[in-house]
């Protein structure tokens, strides 16, 4: 495995960096909290919900630090491109919401979905390695760290709870054709961002003091609620991949409403 800041770990942690100024600039715009108006207290969840995903991107740069670049493998590589794409999708949510919120048409900003997507291809691709698969569920097991008191333990047990899901559905994932897992891959990409980023949160809730950590427990909690409740994350067949293609053409000749043919 290559180590050192040169290294591709250590460029994906300055691509997490990049994604996190972007959520950044995102959350800024977003509508202020509302004021009680009708319609609004559902906006002002929204808002929230937005706010602890950049939360959340701020504590893995700081869990994680500059020097985690120092000595960044192989491994970092591909969880640091989970966390990438996590926060790189937070950007796209964040920015939407704030144009709705300004009745301005959404648009997705950072990479393409082309790109997006390739790099899903590559992680997936590294995660077909026994070897990699495992050390990476050994690390989020590491940085989940034990079970704590008090009202981080609900966090805390949805996150395990995710985790291992990972190992229910390893056998999905590892030593089969990326040609099809990439299909579905970004599931498996994301739940791995995630868990990170819910790690980091549950680290910085334990380290604040005073009032912040009550707060940022509570951050902690609504974030595992958000993101890692689902279903372990399931890798796509051959067949699922022929039925894409399928449904696919199915929709599209369809034409738009009104236009078929009557029953």
């Amino acid at each position: 495995m290559t180590t050192g800041s040169d290294s591709p770990a250590g460029q994906e942690r300055t691509a997490v960096q990049a994604a996190v100024a972007r959520l950044e600039a995102a959350a800024a715009d977003l509508p202020p909290v509302p004021d009680g108006r009708p319609g609004h207290v559902s906006l002002g969840e929204e808002v929230c919900d937005r706010l602890i995903d950049l939360a959340a991107a701020r504590a893995w740069l700081r869990v994680t630090g500059p020097a985690s670049r120092d000595g960044a493998d192989d491994t970092d590589d591909v969880m640091h491109g989970c966390v990438r794409w996590a926060v790189q999708e937070d950007v796209v949510r964040s920015r939407s919401d704030a144009m709705a919120a300004e009745a301005t048409p959404p648009v997705r900003e950072g990479q393409s979905v082309d790109s997006a997507h390739r790099l899903v291809t590559h992680l997936i691709t590294s995660l077909a390695d026994a070897a990699y698969y495992d050390e990476v569920c050994a690390r989020l097991r590491t940085a989940l760290g034990p079970r704590p008191d008090g009202r981080a333990a609900a966090a805390w047990d949805i996150a395990d709870e995710a985790l291992r899901g990972l190992g229910a559905t390893r056998d999905e994932w590892v030593d089969a054709d990326p040609a099809f897992t990439a299909a579905g891959g970004w599931v498996l990409v994301d739940r791995i961002g995630r868990l990170q980023l819910a790690a980091a949160l549950l680290a910085e809730a334990a380290a604040l003091p005073g009032e912040e950590g009550p707060l940022c427990t509570n951050a902690t909690r609504r974030y595992a609620w958000n993101w890692l409740r689902q279903p372990p994350p399931e890798a796509a067949t051959d067949i699922h991949v022929q039925r894409t293609g399928e449904l696919v053409g199915w929709i599209r000749s369809a034409g738009p409403a009104g236009q078929g043919s009557a029953a």
